[in-house]
């Protein structure tokens, strides 16, 4: 069976497109730029950051090339935004299924930006078979844009990872951009290291505030204590996750964070914003700590127990969010059974 994957060179694109390699399907990928993706057989390359009308019709024209030329039995978009739009549009008119996944800012935040982004998503909810999300927050958000869609809990799915010897480490990996709030999690260290000072800030990831960022630690003369290691391959990844006694993941908006997940099986004690889908997940003061106005959150891991709070965590990712479990559901969806 052929299957076509939609979205961006993400490492969450990645991971799942190489966990379904192991199945029967036989997968392409349409994305905006190229990937190195492990399992892809074809990667197609469109892409929409463009306001010229030509160009548009162009690449509509295009995807439905691809589409008749590939003839899926099944289109996976990962993440709502202009190539969804189009892409499940045309799989409609060519009777092609769709299964969607949600994100989080894309039905949270872009759809309040302006009506051309509200029907963006509206529409893309309304061309879907399924539509997947992974916090009650995000299907709720999407109830209210569009009431009539097929909405179902549900994760990526992570695969769990073993802890190490911990060490005075606190370890960040969201992308460097205004909606991920890692200067502030500069900050917070900043003051959390006057105090306690045999502690090191790992920073991994890039983005458009890179150099920024860079240039904050500089100022703040704590080159020694907050190390940007970069885009992180999932073994170093892992490895950081493995080590680090605390997580933090402030974004202003999000739905479950896969890193999140991953860091709570690996025994880190997370530190995440007070977002409607934080608390699904983290009780702040006995597995975590939610993040709250004028507190410094790293402080109040202190008073937390490391073991205790890795017993409750690793219960919740068995329970709820172990790869295995959630891609069977995917793989049910993909047959027909909604």
């Amino acid at each position: 069976m052929k299957l076509l994957q939609v979205g961006p060179n993400s490492v969450h694109v990645s991971s799942f497109i190489e966990t379904i390699k192991s199945t029967d399907y036989e997968q392409f990928l349409l994305s905006e730029e190229p990937t190195d993706f492990d399992g892809i057989k074809e990667n197609f390359i469109v892409s929409f950051r463009t306001i010229n009308p030509l160009k548009l019709i162009s690449n509509i024209l295009k995807i439905r090339k691809i589409i008749r030329k590939i003839q899926p039995d099944v289109i996976h978009i990962h993440q709502i935004n202009r190539l969804a739009f189009f892409v499940s549009n045309i799989a409609k008119s060519l009777n092609v299924r769709v299964i969607t996944t949600a994100w989080g800012s894309d039905v949270l935040l872009v759809p309040k930006k302006n009506f051309f982004f509200h029907f963006l998503v509206k529409k893309t909810l309304s061309n879907s078979n399924v539509v997947t999300a992974d916090s009650n927050d995000m299907i709720g958000a999407m109830n209210g844009i569009y009431a009539g869609g097929n909405y179902k809990l549900l994760q990526y799915g992570i695969e769990p990872i073993e802890s190490t010897a911990k060490e005075n480490i606190i370890y960040s990996n969201r992308l460097h951009e205004p909606l991920y709030r890692i200067g502030q999690i500069i900050d917070y260290f900043a003051d959390f290291v006057r105090v306690n000072q045999d502690w090191r800030l790992v920073i991994a990831g890039t983005g458009s505030e890179n150099r920024n960022l860079k240039r904050k630690v500089e100022k703040l003369g704590l080159e020694q204590s907050i190390k940007f290691v970069g885009w992180q391959q999932r073994k170093e990844n892992r490895s950081n996750y493995a080590k680090a006694k605390i997580y933090i993941s402030i974004p202003e908006s999000d739905g479950t964070s896969v890193s999140v997940l991953e860091a709570m099986s690996a025994g880190c004690i997370p530190v995440v914003s007070d977002l409607p889908v934080s608390h699904e997940w983290i009780e702040s003061g006995r597995n975590g700590i939610i993040e709250k106005a004028n507190q410094n959150p790293l402080f109040e891991t202190m008073d937390l127990d490391q073991n205790n709070c890795q017993l409750i965590n690793s219960d919740l990712i068995l329970s709820k969010a172990t790869r295995k479990a959630c891609m069977s559901r995917f793989i049910e969806f993909y047959s027909g059974k909604d």
